[in-house]
């Protein structure tokens, strides 16, 4: 059994900047991740993954990152970059190492882990939207299937023709990757927004920042609109050679109907539907449960003591990003230590 006065649970952007403004407040952590590796997370995405902020904006806390401003990291350069932070300020992350349980008894939290049960005085959850999602009729399907979360590259898709269903930025790039190779169909619920990610040259993260537009918070509205695709190099031109569908509707073996009622048979499907959040592993009475009503309190849960990062635009529209959620990281932190008592 271990005691701690904060413990965090994920090692990613959010909770990497956490540590790192505990480690400044001089307070005591314990801070777990369930990969083998610090950056994992980012390690084990698509192989041409490459980020749309540019490197200034993917920063943690109190270290740039070893490339110029401009510059779009890859997924490696980012997971290397998290584990050289972690190194470069001695923080020690506990890897392997999943919560299974988080209960509440008196003023201490136990979570129950992979090893052993560890005591804290307050948590912070920082394992963000890591579920994958995918649609109830996939279960219906006869075909081999897989989630975005599990695609590497095109060697990843078997037979000619596939569906691409999801309307985002993954969906748009893996679809760029596949249209040489297959016969590539794209389903999309929602109409397409497509903005150039260059604006007169410069980053249009770097105009929203300074417009100053990267720290408002959202507006209803925009909570349930559908983010643009951000279209860079010859991307919409590849996007145009995949015939585009409605929403579907229909499932069954390896047909799939579309909500203009025409149907067609396929030979794989990719879900690039997203993430949800899992909060099963929190037995606690009077948790809320529920990412949207966290959302609405900025993180920060009923229970006491109980904090959350990684929430889709918890405190701003670039909470999603690693800009974003290091300033919502540092927020968490403060209002935490104003109900700080030692373990």
């Amino acid at each position: 059994m271990e005691t701690t006065d904060y413990l965090i649970i994920g090692a990613g952007q959010c909770g990497l900047s956490a540590a790192r403004y505990l480690q400044k407040a001089e307070k005591d952590f314990i801070i777990l991740d369930k990969h083998p590796d610090i950056g994992d997370s980012w390690r084990n995405r698509y192989s041409s993954l490459r980020l749309f902020t540019p490197a200034e904006y993917s920063q943690l806390p109190d270290l740039p990152m070893a490339l110029p401003e401009p510059v779009r990291p890859t997924k490696d350069q980012m997971a290397d970059y998290f584990s050289r932070y972690a190194n470069h300020f001695g923080i020690q992350v506990q890897s392997q190492n999943e919560v299974t349980k988080l209960q509440k008894e008196g003023e201490y939290f136990i979570a129950k882990t992979s090893y052993e049960d560890i005591y804290a005085k307050q948590v912070i959850i920082a394992n963000g939207c890591n579920k994958p999602t995918a649609p109830e009729w996939a279960k219906n399907l006869s075909i081999p299937y897989i989630h975005s979360s599990n695609y590497r590259t095109p060697v990843s898709i078997k037979g000619n023709r596939v569906l691409v269903v999801g309307a985002g930025n993954s969906a748009a790039q893996i679809i760029a990757e596949l249209t040489p190779y297959f016969d590539v169909h794209w389903s999309i619920k929602d109409k397409l927004t497509m903005k150039p990610l260059y604006v007169l040259g410069k980053n249009v993260l770097w105009w929203g920042d300074k417009l100053n537009k990267l720290k408002k918070a959202p507006k209803e509205k925009q909570l349930h609109q559908t983010d643009p695709i951000y279209l860079y190099d010859d991307l919409k031109a590849k996007l145009k050679k995949a015939q585009q569908h409605g929403a579907v509707t229909a499932a069954g073996g390896n047909r799939i109907t579309f909500e203009d009622q025409s149907s067609m048979e396929f030979d794989f499907i990719l879900f690039a539907t997203g993430f949800t959040s899992d909060y099963r592993f929190i037995d606690i009475e009077g948790f809320e449960g529920d990412a949207s009503e966290l959302r609405k309190q900025d993180g920060i849960s009923a229970v006491d003591g109980l904090y959350f990062l990684g929430i889709p635009s918890q405190r701003s529209m670039s909470s999603h990003l690693i800009w974003g959620s290091q300033r919502d990281a540092e927020f968490i932190i403060q209002e935490s230590l104003k109900k700080y008592t030692p373990a």
